[in-house]
């Protein structure tokens, strides 16, 4: 899957349809100003799976 990279001023004028495309086609997007990368946009289930991950990956790095 390739990561569609829009700029700040694209953000703006198509945050719904750049919405859909990430919740409804589960398409990443990469967010950029003056050709740098600022953040990326993904699928909540993505975000919500890696906090999972890194939770669990502290508690072990604390139970040692």
């Amino acid at each position: 899957m390739e990561t569609r990279t829009y700029t700040t001023i694209d953000l703006r004028k198509q945050m719904g349809e750049i919405l859909d495309r990430t919740r409804i086609a589960l398409e990443p997007a990469a967010i950029t100003r003056k050709g740098k990368t600022l953040a990326y946009l993904v699928p909540a289930e993505w975000f919500e799976h890696y906090q999972q991950l890194a939770n669990a990956a502290s508690a072990d790095q604390d139970a040692a």
